[in-house]
């Protein structure tokens, strides 16, 4: 038997009010965001360049809330061990990701039982700083400009050894990427660390190394390496004497990167002011100061704008990977 039109009308309003009521709690409940302490997963040991960088604008972030901020470092794995504790975590609004690029666009097509997918799993909130990778050679070297590198390496197929700080790591996969983009097949040597590679560059061993500007700085500086160029797709303040690499080698753009995502699910208003709060922090002066220290570039945006980065990098790293022909290991 049909109901009444009175009564269908009836319900049809109460299930309005409580629609609309739920409505209210939740923006109210964002309103109110944070309510407790939020937690930040760093894939990153203590004391490394992103984990400074996070701490500080951390910092920043419980003066303004007036909550605590706990930075919670999970290292390892490439990534890996952090970007698993994001995802195991509750969606809640009070625990996000303060993740490296490579965790995002490379770790899941070179480590093998990679569980997570970053669409599926993940949502962006903001880019937070880009780390252009530097080509740094030896004072002594006989190349004074890229385009003279390039063309010794063409010259010498496998003979022109480039040090980077280990197989299917951010800073080999650029150098891989200049060598396909400019034609030169260098010699890839792989170190445990950046330190291992400075050490063999420095020595002779390698004529080249692929590293962070704030990795190289001290020897730069000091006399002892010389930058020949920036794979940066613009030039950073405080990088302006390296020129761009993509100026002599067309595409030659590489950058480590960081940002802040969460788990699927969290609010979406939590999320807006997230992106809005941290954005604020990450360009005051003392944290892009501080930054700059670091080798990193403060670059917030939208979310929309991460998740376009997030497609083209790991587009431009999987090609790399594909013609290097490296699988999951």
């Amino acid at each position: 038997m049909s109901q009444n039109p009175s009564r269908r009308g009836a319900i049809w309003v109460v299930l309005s009010l409580l629609s609309m009521a739920s409505l209210a709690h939740a923006q109210s409940a964002a309103a109110k965001w944070p309510a407790q302490a939020v937690r930040f997963i760093v894939p990153f040991p203590a004391g490394s360049a992103p984990d400074v960088l996070v701490r500080q604008v951390g910092a920043k972030l419980g003066d303004k809330w007036g909550q605590a901020v706990i930075i919670d470092n999970k290292p390892g794995g490439s990534g890996v061990i952090g970007m698993n504790s994001i995802l195991s975590a509750s969606a809640d609004g009070y625990t996000f990701g303060f993740v490296q690029g490579s965790a995002i666009s490379v770790a899941p097509s070179i480590i093998k039982g990679v569980n997570y997918e970053f669409n599926r799993d993940f949502v962006p909130v903001t880019l937070a700083a880009v780390a252009p990778f530097m080509l740094a050679v030896p004072a002594n070297s006989p190349y004074k400009t890229l385009a003279e590198f390039i063309a010794a390496a063409r010259a010498k197929p496998q003979g022109i050894e480039v040090a980077d700080n280990g197989r299917g790591t951010a800073p080999h996969l650029a150098s891989a990427l200049l060598g396909l983009q400019s034609g030169a097949q260098f010699l890839e040597v792989h170190y445990t660390g950046g330190a291992q590679a400075m050490q063999a560059t420095l020595g002779g061993q390698t004529q080249m190394m692929v590293d962070t500007f704030n990795v190289v700085a001290g020897n730069v500086q000091g006399g002892r390496m010389r930058v020949l160029a920036s794979m940066g797709d613009r030039v950073e303040a405080g990088l302006e004497p390296f020129p761009l690499a993509s100026k002599t080698v067309p595409g030659a753009v590489a950058h480590g990167w960081f940002a802040v995502i969460a788990k699927k699910g969290v609010d979406p208003l939590v999320l807006a002011k997230l992106n809005k709060d941290m954005g604020e922090a990450l360009m005051l002066p003392d944290v892009i100061a501080k930054s700059r220290e670091l080798g990193t570039y403060p670059r917030p945006g939208t979310p929309e704008q991460l998740a376009r980065y997030i497609a083209d990098d790991r587009k431009t790293w999987q090609d790399v990977l594909d013609k290097l022909n490296i699988k999951p290991e």
